[in-house]
């Protein structure tokens, strides 16, 4: 039972013995106070309470404060209908302990225990650019799946890529073009090609009636591979792209349990769609299969087109029925997806639960997160200008690499940049909400003293530099005369939030609450350690004492980053 639980049952016990009323403890609300001054946990039962019994808020959230007796709890305090409480010091010194006891377990619950949920994420479509779109998405999904496994729950990984539609029809329309002998040698070159093709192509079908017609043609005959040019056309383009795409898979710490594919879904999403037809949940239209999304408050999509090609929606269907029997049954399935597909996910999810309620109704959901773009304007993949994933952590790379050169005598420079400076991207990527719009900026995410990635490299190597000199703490108690001033119990405070932050993050599939805690840890370590010394405090049980608090901070802060899909480095 954590202390958020205890102090709900000491409110439901005075609530019973001060107004004889009962109250379930779970459904006594208790928040962190914005303004710590006011105490480490508050209650609005004062609110909540005196409307039911028609008493004055303040009142009644005074007359609970007085039966409050539990030994943790020094100091009550009311502020309006408000029961505000501060916590004894005992409390979080012996969080310190067990934080050096659980190690890297600390902060994880098995509140997801016997879950099987499934992520899709990343989605790059072959023949197409891995641009900074999918590289927000990988880098979110990686975060999610890592947030989810901590709370004890098993996770699938699963990533769905495009590699049949007009997109590569207009790809292959140019690569024919291409004489063999001139096809480049390295993984770089070729998908840099693969994104000139896909413009080349693009611009051509809106601009010339006759390459349109080509490309419409070559469409469908990727889907009958009726045509040996382009059947070979099209593999060559797929090994290229997924090539390139498992170099930046490798790169941001990401792997799949099973990558599926479009053309995997061709073969039974058709049986589905018939199925829906005979039920009556689709229906037929101008020679297309539509949804009538009208009596559901939803839109009309086609799910099958004039030309009987399954659409995006119809191909959907096909890929549900795999992923959610491929890996037996499953709790829920979150498809990590921006949220210009809204009436996509929508239009989809109601179609599979009239089809097949039991397996999927309550079991899908989409994490719609919104889109990412850069300070300086848009890109288009149509144009050839997008902002390619790969190049925005090479520069990363190599700008971090030039400042760690200028600043430090370290070993390994090469691999510590690519550390930090991966790092660095991602934590610019998660630190905002996944549901606001994020404007990437490259330098910002590169300062050593901001609400950066790097800022939280810096304070945990700082950390780890302390402890090398001494070796690690494992005390099984801190002296109560230690750890009293108030940076010392700024940072012990903010230590014992951190399995509460990671619940909330995991359920709430908000990594940037992970990186606010972070830097605010972060914050606090590095004014105490301004304020204090460590191996050279004057009495050695405040050393010891202040060295398990650097031991801790340095736990969190890499457990912290790993549940963000980021590594640490210890010399910097």
């Amino acid at each position: 039972m954590n202390i958020k639980q205890i102090l709900q049952q000491q409110f439901a016990k005075a609530i019973k013995e001060e107004f004889n009323i009962s109250m379930e403890p779970e459904d006594i609300h208790l928040e962190r106070p914005q303004d710590e001054s006011h105490g480490d946990w508050s209650s609005n039962i004062g609110f909540i309470l005196g409307k039911q019994i028609s008493q004055d808020p303040y009142t009644v959230a005074q007359r609970i404060n007085h039966r409050l007796t539990h030994p943790l709890i020094y100091r009550k305090k009311t502020i309006n209908g408000f029961a505000n409480i501060h916590l004894q010091t005992e409390h979080y010194i012996d969080t310190l302990v067990e934080i050096l006891k659980e190690n890297k377990k600390y902060g994880t619950n098995s509140r997801l225990k016997d879950k099987r949920l499934m992520v899709e994420f990343a989605h790059p479509n072959p023949f197409k650019a891995f641009h900074i779109g999918h590289l927000r998405n990988i880098i979110l999904g990686e975060s999610l799946v890592r947030l989810l496994e901590s709370q004890g729950a098993k996770v699938i990984r699963t990533n769905y890529q495009g590699d049949v539609g007009m997109h590569i029809a207009k790809n292959i329309w140019a690569f024919k073009k291409i004489d063999p002998k001139d096809y480049p040698e390295t993984t770089d070159e070729r998908v840099t090609l693969l994104g000139k093709l896909y413009a080349e192509g693009a611009t051509a079908f809106e601009e010339n009636d006759q390459a349109q017609s080509e490309i419409r043609e070559i469409n469908k005959k990727i889907y009958s591979k009726e045509d040996p040019e382009i059947n070979k056309l099209w593999d060559l383009g797929k090994k290229w792209s997924l090539e390139k795409f498992h170099e930046i898979y490798e790169r941001v710490y990401t792997n799949f349990d099973r990558e599926y594919m479009e053309t995997e879904t061709l073969d039974t999403c058709m049986k589905h769609v018939e199925r829906a037809l005979k039920k009556g949940i689709l229906e037929k239209s101008q020679g297309a299969i539509i949804f009538n999304g009208e009596p559901h408050g939803l839109d009309t999509r086609v799910f099958v087109n004039s030309e009987g090609l399954p659409t995006y929606e119809g191909k959907e269907l096909g890929l549900a029925y795999m992923e959610f029997k491929d890996f037996g049954e499953l709790d829920l399935l979150i498809y990590n997806v921006a949220v210009e597909h809204n009436s996509f996910y929508q239009v989809t999810f109601k179609v599979k639960e009239l089809l097949d309620p039991k397996l999927f109704k309550g079991k899908q959901y989409h994490n719609a997160y919104e889109f990412v773009g850069l300070k300086g304007g848009k890109m288009s993949s149509r144009k050839g200008n997008v902002v390619l994933g790969d190049e925005i952590l090479t520069q990363a790379h190599n700008r971090i690499e030039k400042i760690v050169k200028e600043k430090s005598k370290v070993e390994n420079i090469d691999e510590i940049s690519e550390i930090i400076g991966i790092g660095a991207v991602k934590c610019s990527f998660l630190r905002i909400s996944p549901f606001k719009y994020l404007a990437f900026d490259l330098e910002e995410s590169l300062n050593f003293e901001g609400d950066s990635g790097p800022y939280l490299q810096y304070t945990y190597a700082r950390a780890k530099s302390i402890l090398r000199e001494v070796g690690e703490q494992k005390p099984k108690k801190i002296p109560a005369d230690t750890l009293t001033s108030d940076h010392e119990i700024a940072l012990l405070k903010w230590l014992e939030r951190f399995p509460e932050v990671v619940e909330i993050a995991s359920s709430e599939y908000t990594p940037n609450d992970i990186c606010t805690y972070l830097f605010e840890l972060a914050q606090r370590f590095n004014s105490f350690y301004k304020q204090h010394q460590v191996l050279k405090a004057e009495r050695e049980e405040d050393k010891l004492a202040r060295l398990a608090l650097t031991q801790a901070t340095s736990i969190v802060i890499e457990k912290g980053l790993d549940l963000l899909g980021i590594k640490t480095v210890e010399k910097m």
